[in-house]
């Protein structure tokens, strides 16, 4: 496995041998380049006109969205598969930041009803209602309910390093591991917004980054076992093996002390 996110170093002699008592992450670099959205052909959309729910795939959508981006793109792909229902979607901001979706034309008693695994995790809901004698159908949505990251965080894992580690690391999370370090999908200062006010958090793009940790978690090691064959994971909040692709890659420094 030649991809980052689990891969293994094996070597015919130590890597590293001495009598240091600790290592620690100084240094990361990751070079990003996952697309944050990838929903090809993922959802439906259902509109009661006969009696009969006739159902046609949505959202294939794939690549690197901000909120904008995919909130326009969605309302694009639900006027084009519901072209010749009478159905029109429009979109519009919301003051003090989030946006309104917009569906007119609807026959009062019909109803219809949008099915996405994106707008779960855009919304936390789908769209689905029914038309009233208006013919009109609005959801608000405000800036809180959103976010397009990949990921919260990137734990980096190696149990042969952490291994000799006398304090165990611990977590709220249902799943404990010992990490060499954790990288937040986050900046250390405040990002800007799209149109919508949405923010354009870390993983909306591809980015290259380099941070410091300073300092770093100090490892207990013990003297007498030398550096051998290594193997690294990294893993997501869900504590799952984070999805990556060639292209994405990181770098890392550890530093040993013998004090």
């Amino acid at each position: 496995n030649r991809y980052c996110n689990d891969f293994q170093i094996t070597k015919t002699n130590s890597i590293l041998n001495g009598f240091f008592t600790r290592i620690g992450t100084t240094e990361v670099v990751f070079e990003w380049v996952v697309p944050n959205v990838d929903y090809f052909g993922n959802g439906g959309f259902t509109y009661d006109t006969t009696g009969t729910l006739p159902t046609q795939n949505t959202f294939g959508l794939a690549g690197f969205y901000n909120m904008e981006e995919a909130v326009n793109a969605v309302i694009e792909e639900l006027n084009t598969f519901t072209a010749g229902t009478g159905l029109t979607w429009t979109v519009a901001g919301l003051l003090g930041g989030g946006v309104q979706i917009i569906v007119t034309g609807g026959v009062n008693g019909n109803t219809f009803a949008v099915d996405s695994p994106l707008l779960i995790q855009m919304f936390k809901q789908n769209l689905s209602g029914t038309f009233g004698a208006s013919g009109i159908v609005t959801f608000d949505f405000n800036i809180s309910l959103a976010d397009l990251r990949p990921t919260r965080y990137i734990d980096i894992v190696c149990n042969q390093l952490t291994n000799n580690q006398a304090v165990k690391d611990a977590s709220t999370a249902p799943i404990v591991r010992d990490v060499l370090c954790r990288w937040y999908f986050d900046q250390d200062y405040p990002v800007p917004n799209d149109a919508y006010g949405y923010p354009i958090l870390m993983g909306y793009s591809p980015f290259y980054l380099r941070r410091l940790y300073n300092p770093p978690k100090q490892i207990q090691w013990q003297t007498n076992i030398p550096i051998g064959n290594l193997s690294f994971q990294l893993y997501n909040e869900r504590g799952t093996i984070v999805d990556v692709n060639s292209a994405t890659n990181y770098l890392m420094t550890l530093q040993v002390s013998e004090n």
